[in-house]
């Protein structure tokens, strides 16, 4: 099966994450996801809560996901909100 490739960039936030994650929903069950992070410059709280649910409702759907790279500025942030093992467990 082919792998579905979700690539954000610039600022995420709750909105653009949003969108990421009404593409997620899209993707076919069993799926394979990357979601590419490389191309995000900053990104808030919100947008990190909603990336974990994401990566969870796409477990429970049986797709296997990954986020590559994750750069250390997202991971530095996800880590003050306690995020980031979350975040790890995917790379």
């Amino acid at each position: 099966m082919a792998e579905h490739i979700i690539a954000p960039h610039g600022t995420l936030t709750m909105v653009s994450a949003g969108k990421a994650f009404r593409e997620i929903e899209k993707i076919p069950a069993k799926s394979t996801v990357l979601i590419d992070l490389s191309g995000v410059e900053q990104i808030d709280s919100s947008a990190v809560a909603l990336l974990v649910t994401a990566l969870q409702t796409a477990r429970l759907k049986g797709q296997t996901v990954r986020l590559q790279p994750i750069p250390r500025h997202i991971m530095q942030f996800a880590e003050i909100y306690g995020l980031g093992e979350a975040l790890a467990r995917q790379a």
